[in-house]
């Protein structure tokens, strides 16, 4: 397989993650938590890795990768629903390694599932509803944001981020479809939005742009679906483009619902 792309995909993975990062951090403070928690759900992240990966790999490499990605987004949630869990008491640092403890295992008992996109969406509804109702009380009322984030702040995180994106892109690469799927939908932004959030803003504010993008993940979720369905179906363009509007068209509705309450 030739892997001339290389370069050029871990380049636009580090932009990309970078930009999401300082996106939905500066959103939050812009706009507050429900919008900024759903524009975490855009595939700034997913979307350029597909792309690149669909110029080299089959359909069907490409089909199973989005599959384990979906499937692979029920860790995502497990991961964020931690991360709310623990901020109400611990620090950050703390919540983010027990968030990235119970993502590994839920990724793991991920990985032995078959690749069916069906039984992926399934789960993620179900998963995504059970850390809605079990997040209603996390965030402390009366609690208040501790500041906003300095942009130096926000792109020395992106870019971490992005070094962090080109590793694990690097390396999934050679795995397979089940693995690549697995990691690429590992959490990396939502691992320095939350705890770039939680320094300079406080518990309240990382607790409900969390809770916000529990939602904002049903995004994600449609555009890994509408690929791992198209994938084999139709050309890779047209299995690209339908995904990002299928995602785009999710953010938008989250977005204008978030805006009404």
């Amino acid at each position: 397989m030739d892997l001339s792309w290389l370069n050029d995909a871990l380049l636009i993975r580090m932009v990309s993650t970078g930009l999401v990062v300082i996106l939905v951090s500066w959103s939050v403070g812009a706009f507050g938590p429900l919008v900024g928690g759903a524009l975490a759900g855009l595939p700034m992240v997913l979307g350029p890795a597909f792309f690149f990966l669909s110029r080299e790999a089959s359909a069907d490499f490409v089909a199973i990768t989005a599959t384990y990605s979906l499937i692979s987004l029920c860790a995502t949630q497990c991961f964020v629903l931690t991360y709310m869990a623990a901020a109400r008491r611990l620090s950050a640092a703390a919540a983010l390694a027990l968030s990235v403890l119970a993502w590994m295992l839920t990724a793991l008992l991920c990985r032995q599932l078959p690749p069916l996109p069906w039984l992926g969406l399934a789960l993620f509804i179900a998963l995504t509803g059970m850390a809605l109702h079990a997040s209603r009380h996390f965030a402390p009322p009366s609690a208040k944001s501790a500041g906003k984030a300095g942009w130096g702040t926000l792109l020395m995180r992106g870019t971490l981020a992005g070094m962090l994106v080109a590793a694990i892109t690097t390396s999934s690469h050679w795995l397979g479809a089940s693995s690549a799927g697995i990691l690429l939908a590992f959490p990396i932004g939502y691992t320095v939005i939350a705890t770039t959030i939680h320094q300079k803003m406080g518990a309240h504010q990382v607790i409900h742009t969390l809770r916000s993008a529990l939602l904002g993940g049903c995004s994600l979720a449609a555009f890994c679906l509408v690929l791992a369905l198209l994938a084999t179906r139709t050309p890779p363009w047209a299995a690209l483009s339908l995904a990002t509007l299928a995602a785009v068209l999710v953010t938008t509705a989250l977005v204008l619902r978030n805006r009404r309450k």
